[in-house]
């Protein structure tokens, strides 16, 4: 028969070993251990764009995998006013972090979750993709040149906006995205924002590498 000392030593074990499971499975758990343990100028990212660059909700764009020189672009256009953002901290960037940052989210292969995208608007978008924008945005978004971003599996909504926010005069046009947008109504660009947005973040049959 346990002793009374034998039995509460043997209630100790399994309470450890029951803590401990606790604290696997949370570490294990995507987003969780790796964006608690984020610092640095990471570290007030990770609210919005997790560690891997993947936006945790509708509206935010997903970072991972971005060429640096963009993203390097778009966080110094940010701090400066260059660029219009209603994220207070992106004002507050300090120039030293806009490289480490860059470079941080550049280097993440997290998988893109696909948007909610209407198969009529994919349809109308895609001749006009290879029409205005696939000279830059080189096989169907997932890679570019002249630094254009990766637009395969990008947010819809962030794209819709953004797209949007082009035409409007909010946003200035880089390289030759004005001759692309001639004469495209907002149900155009919408399309298009569609038809990028359900493509696979990388090609099913063969992957390509990224213009330098």
């Amino acid at each position: 028969m346990l002793t009374f000392v034998q039995f509460a030593f043997g209630m100790r074990r399994v309470a450890v070993t029951w803590l401990l499971t606790a604290v696997a499975l949370v570490s294990s758990a995507p987003g969780i251990a790796q964006d608690k343990a984020a610092s640095g100028p990471i570290a007030v990212c990770v609210e919005c764009h997790g560690n891997d660059g993947v936006g945790y909700k509708a509206g935010i764009p997903h970072l991972n995998g971005q060429p640096i020189p963009l993203l390097t672009n778009m966080l110094s256009s940010y701090r400066e006013g260059k660029r219009p953002t209603k994220v207070k901290f992106h004002k507050d960037i300090p120039a030293a972090d806009v490289g480490a940052l860059a470079k941080h989210y550049a280097e993440q292969k997290a998988q893109r979750p696909k948007s909610a995208t209407k198969p009529d608007l994919i349809a109308r978008g895609e001749p006009l993709f290879s029409n205005r924008c696939a000279d830059c945005h080189v096989d169907s978004g997932r890679d570019s040149d002249k630094e254009a971003p990766l637009m395969a599996g990008q947010d819809v909504d962030y794209l819709v906006a953004q797209t949007l926010a082009f035409k409007s005069g909010e946003r200035k046009f880089p390289y030759l995205m004005d001759k692309a947008y001639k004469d495209l109504s907002d149900d155009d660009l919408t399309a298009i924002a569609h038809y990028f947005a359900s493509q696979d973040q990388v090609a099913q049959q063969q992957g390509r590498k990224r213009r330098r």
